[in-house]
């Protein structure tokens, strides 16, 4: 059991990170397939991956233990920049987190090589990161972000209704919050953490699969940073567009509930562009909008000539997809549903 100590300073400067890490996504999907871990509902995601799979790509498995990750590898907007960024990344921190793998199971000639500074060895590692960045990352990107910033509105409204308290005490089920004692099942012995008064940036990762993560808590000048992993169904990661879940679209019907849907992941709309994004008339999407507002599950603002729709805390707290829920909610109550589902 691992335990993080806050002090007040320490609760002052901890914050939610304001959007996905690619770099973690990458190296967590990386860790999963190297240890073999259960996916957590990215089959699919593993299966498209096996298609553009690069024989060479499982290379970087060299550079994982099953609770050791690489922080050294960086992920850009460009493959380039990508393989560029990765083999000028590795520094002395990386070439002692290898050298202590290798202690720990031995290296393999590519990581060895990576340990002694190789030039072509790193060259290497950035190239195959970005190869693997482009099959595995890179196709998904819209997907991971959405994802991500879903759950990073649900906790904003947390944090807005029940404070760092709630969010702190709700990140994950195994974590207890308790007295500025953060409980994580993270270490086969008991280990305390002091922030020494950096606090901890929370950041939510589609692939974590389940578990926890810790990084930057032995780097004085940096904030560490604890990783957890989104709620809900990660098969929403293979989605083309906004689905609604089946019971919402039974209680709404399914232009309605699409709307909601589409609303809670993609944030404030006009009619013209919810109307686009439903595949309808903007004549359709205003109507189905007007009586969505009239059940308080989603309100509009005119903004110079344009009405603006976007969903109520209601809605957030109301619902179980992890497009809009508010993490933690209570079980929904109907009547606003019921509401908007009778007109």
């Amino acid at each position: 059991m691992l335990k993080i100590r806050f002090t007040g300073q320490d609760l002052a400067r901890t914050r939610i990170a304001p959007a996905a890490d690619m770099s973690s996504e990458l190296v967590l999907s990386l860790h999963m397939l190297a240890t073999r871990r259960s996916d957590g509902g990215l089959g699919q995601w593993r299966e498209q991956l096996g298609r553009r799979w690069r024989p060479r790509s499982a290379m970087l498995f060299d550079l994982f233990s099953a609770t050791d990750l690489p922080e050294f590898l960086t992920v850009r907007q460009d493959g380039r920049d990508t393989a560029e960024a990765t083999a000028g990344g590795l520094d002395r921190t990386g070439r002692e987190y290898l050298s202590g793998l290798g202690r720990l199971r031995g290296l393999t000639p590519f990581a060895r090589d990576l340990a002694a500074g190789d030039r072509r060895a790193r060259v290497l590692l950035g190239d195959l990161t970005a190869e693997y960045q482009a099959a595995a990352i890179t196709p998904y990107r819209e997907r991971i972000d959405l994802l991500v910033r879903a759950e990073l509105r649900c906790r904003a409204r947390q944090l807005a209704t029940g404070g760092l308290d709630e969010v702190l005490a709700t990140l994950h089920p195994d974590v207890r919050w308790r007295r500025r004692v953060l409980s994580l099942p993270m270490s086969p012995c008991l280990t305390e953490v002091d922030l020494g008064g950096r606090g901890l940036l929370l950041q939510p990762a589609v692939f974590a699969s389940g578990r926890l993560v810790i990084a930057g808590f032995e780097a004085p000048r940096e904030q560490p940073v604890l990783i957890y992993p989104i709620p809900g169904d990660r098969r929403l990661l293979m989605d083309d567009k906004v689905s609604p879940p089946s019971a919402l679209t039974n209680l709404l019907g399914r232009t309605r509930a699409a709307a909601l849907c589409t609303l809670a992941a993609d944030g404030p709309l006009s009619t013209t562009g919810l109307a686009a994004a439903l595949g309808v008339s903007a004549a359709t999407a205003s109507q189905h909008a007007g009586i969505l507002a009239g059940a308080g599950l989603t309100t509009k603002e005119r903004q110079g000539g344009t009405v603006v729709h976007r969903i109520t805390l209601l809605t957030g707290r109301g619902s179980r997809d992890p497009r809009f829920t508010v993490c933690g909610g209570d079980e929904p109550s109907p009547t606003a549903a019921a509401a908007a589902a009778q007109r």
